[in-house]
């Protein structure tokens, strides 16, 4: 839905920072609103082809409803479109199930030991994978532009109302923690071994916020359309509107700048390796983690995407780089070994 917001984004950050003000949220549980399907062979919206993708045999899956933001846990994978998620074998890409909220436009999806995050508006709804039962929902404000809800430390954290403070809730007993407040509207998020990371496009700037205690650690600027960010050993590689930056966690300095970045609808990922570099679509780089020395360039003609140039998100499981295109409705899996 990344492309209906980008018109819409100031609008939409207004609306919820309003609501947000008498934000003081705790869970709901409901039953009989939302439900899971699976398809037919015989009715099924989606097609499957393979691809010459950089030199490798990928596989592309056609999937209705702007697919766009990715996650995985231990058995699938998942992709968020407009109204809904689906989830994907990690080996075929065949789409196993789909499963739609409801009427309400929203992005935002997260994935780990059995269940699904994602959101219904500005709602975060909590999703069994194993049965699409709705385990909870919590109205929290979310931020509309948060398109990843990462999951660490024993909670998921969600951006709320303009993105001005930061919540976790609790993944075993699905209570929110206080809010914290942040310096800068937060746009998206990353989680690092003993940190989560705020990213702000609005502000070019990232916020280091130790998940423990919800102290600020830090907060480094000078990071030109930061849009997402991923976190490998020893730094946090920040993608930005035109270029992409490493970030030295233990100084806060930023050791290497890349020319390319993320546009404004790409994303960045990482493997064992390196970084992958998504923008439009498609040109992907892959860096070296540590030095930012560019390892392999791959650009591909996919996207009929005109306004936007073919974006979505990218993601490393299984093995495969996994990339969506919301103005295409398709999403592709490239094997790295």
């Amino acid at each position: 839905m990344r492309q209906r917001l980008i018109g819409c984004c100031a609008i939409a950050c207004l609306l919820v920072s309003i609501l947000a003000c008498g934000n003081n949220a705790s869970q709901t549980t409901e039953s009989g609103q939302e439900s899971g399907a699976s398809e037919s062979a015989e009715s099924s919206p989606y097609s499957y082809e393979t691809v010459e993708f950089g030199g490798r045999e990928a596989i592309s899956v056609r999937i209705p409803g702007d697919p766009d933001y990715l996650a995985a846990d231990d058995e699938h994978v998942y992709v968020r479109g407009a109204r809904g998620f689906n989830a994907l074998d990690p080996e075929t890409a065949e789409v196993l199930s789909s499963f739609e909220i409801d009427a309400q436009f929203c992005d935002g999806v997260g994935a780990a030991a059995g269940t699904v995050w994602t959101c219904s508006g500005t709602d975060v709804v909590r999703v069994d994978a194993g049965s699409d039962d709705v385990q909870a929902r919590f109205p929290v404000t979310k931020a509309t532009v948060q398109g990843h809800l990462v999951i660490g430390f024993g909670q998921v954290w969600v951006l709320l109302g303009d993105g001005s403070s930061l919540l976790g809730i609790d993944t075993d007993s699905n209570e929110p923690g206080e809010p914290i407040v942040l310096p800068v509207r937060g746009t998206d998020l990353a989680v690092s071994a003993d940190r989560i990371w705020v990213v702000s496009s609005l502000e070019n700037a990232v916020v280091e916020v130790d998940p423990v205690s919800g102290a600020l650690v830090r907060r480094i600027d000078g990071l030109p359309g930061a849009r997402g960010a991923v976190a490998v050993p020893g730094a946090l590689w920040v993608g930005g509107s035109t270029a992409s930056y490493r970030i030295d966690v233990a100084t806060g300095a930023v050791t290497a700048s890349v020319n390319g970045g993320i546009g404004n609808v790409g994303a960045i990922t990482a493997d064992d390796s390196g970084v992958w570099v998504r923008k439009g679509g498609v040109t992907l780089q892959h860096l070296d983690a540590a030095t930012g020395a560019l390892l392999e360039e791959i650009s591909e003609s996919i996207s009929d995407g005109a306004d936007h140039g073919g974006g979505g998100d990218a993601l490393v499981a299984f093995g495969a780089l996994w990339i969506s295109f919301f103005d295409d409705a398709t999403v592709i899996r490239i094997p790295l070994s």
